[in-house]
């Protein structure tokens, strides 16, 4: 044992001196912001309240200055992507892929260039996703997302989950290839509803969009499902609108069960087959977006108009993918745009704080236990939504079934509730007048 000088105690040798306990927060909080910081820019999306959990003593600084911190390098981040976008080639001059012949170009994406292809013995149609960068300043860290993004979705199997079957890299380039889908976009589907109130033959939209494709509209078919061998939707196609969710939702509990998150969940993202069968693709995992304003939006949280208001603060759970589900799901069955807005700015400010108004508004005859679905879906308090995607699949299966759903609505009493209590916080955060 050894003496310290005068009015310290006593140390035993061996042991770490005590040190001041303020500085010592101030130099955890410090390693903690670093790690979390670390954590955002290698592509992860950690959970603050996860972090405020493990370190209680330190809750409120977390909880205050790591959405900061998330921001920032999101801002950080959405620039660097800014100034590779501006590198990417109009045109690329790719035959062939090792064993893939190219035959067009399908479309861009955030991280991505997406490639129509036909294997050469087998003459099998896919779609090959190139990162269409060679020499940025941090390649490494993008290929180490692009692969992530690669290996992550090809551990999923499920038959509305896109497949990714192998990744390679040529002449600098990486790229993986995957299943091609001879369908069309959901939000096409949903703009062609708004426009025309004919009905919607999916034969015809995916014929538009696929040159090689097989599939013929059929001629006075009219049908909310595909009974028939071909998916033909109407304005009020109830029962047809809640199947495609309901293989949304199913293929979402499908990569909830194992661990991974869409981040990314929006009608583009969502393609129709010719018999109805819905593919979910372009998982944001370590991806960049744009936000419909035209306007970057905050990087790895997907389009912004299907972001839940938690995840603005860095909160990320299954529950926000169950949102833009919902938010999908009520753009689909009103045929309306959500939250309007005119710029990213004031989209922001309407995600957080406009409350969407109730479907039956908008399309009068809309069922009741569908309404209901879809406004429990959106919820913007993750309290009041689906526990899980699988419990919002659950629902929408009842629904199609004819039979009774678990979700319900607020009581009057319940609603006057929430609504004093919103405005007791903004009394609250007034400042007061003491003059």
């Amino acid at each position: 044992m050894s003496q310290s000088n005068g009015d310290s105690e006593p140390m035993l040798e061996g042991f770490p001196v005590p040190v001041d306990s303020g500085l010592q927060a101030r130099d955890n909080l410090e390693v903690l912001l670093s790690q979390f910081a670390d954590e955002v820019r290698g592509g992860a999306m950690p959970s603050i309240e996860d972090y405020a959990v493990r370190y209680p003593h330190l809750a409120k600084d977390i909880r205050d200055l790591f959405p900061l911190v998330f921001s920032l390098e999101r801002w950080k981040n959405d620039k660097e992507v800014e100034c590779l976008r501006r590198n990417v080639p109009e045109e690329f001059d790719v035959k062939s892929f090792g064993d893939y012949q190219v035959t067009r170009e399908l479309g861009r994406g955030g991280m991505g260039v997406v490639f129509h292809a036909v294997h050469t013995r087998s003459r099998r149609p896919v779609a090959v996703k190139l990162l269409p960068w060679r020499y940025a300043a941090d390649m490494s860290r993008w290929r180490e997302r692009f692969h992530r993004e690669a290996t992550t979705i090809a551990a999923l199997r499920h038959k509305n989950i896109v497949q990714v079957f192998s990744f390679g890299q040529h002449e600098g380039y990486y790229y993986y290839v995957m299943q091609y889908v001879d369908g069309v976009g959901l939000d096409q589907i949903i703009d062609r509803l708004r426009k025309s109130s004919r009905p919607c033959q999916v034969a015809d939209l995916i014929a538009r969009n696929h040159p090689e494709s097989q599939a013929k509209p059929a001629s006075n078919l009219v049908s909310d499902d595909s009974s028939h061998g071909e998916l033909v939707l109407m304005r009020d196609s109830w029962r047809g609108f809640a199947r495609l969710g309901e293989q949304v939702a199913l293929a979402l509990a499908h990569a909830h069960q194992n661990d991974v998150l869409h981040n990314d969940v929006k009608p583009s993202n969502l393609l129709v087959k010719l018999n109805g069968q819905v593919i979910v693709t372009d998982f944001g995992i370590g991806k960049m977006d744009d936000d419909e304003t035209g306007v970057q939006d905050d990087a790895q949280v997907g389009t912004l108009r299907y972001t839940a208001p938690e995840r603005l603060s860095g909160k990320v759970n299954p529950k926000c993918d169950v949102y833009a589900l919902g938010i999908t799901l009520y753009e689909l069955v009103t045929q309306v745009t959500p939250f309007e807005a005119i710029n990213r700015a004031d989209l922001l400010d309407r995600i957080q704080r406009e409350t969407l108004r109730p479907p039956i508004q908008i399309v009068p005859d809309i069922p009741y236990p569908l309404e209901t679905i879809v406004l429990k879906a959106c919820a913007k308090d993750p309290q009041e939504r689906y526990e899980s995607a699988i419990d919002l699949a659950d629902d929408l299966r009842r629904f199609i079934n004819g039979e009774r759903i678990h979700a319900t609505r607020p009581t009057l009493l319940q609603r006057a509730f929430k609504w004093y209590k919103s405005r007791s916080s903004i009394r609250s955060q007034r400042p007061t007048d003491n003059s």
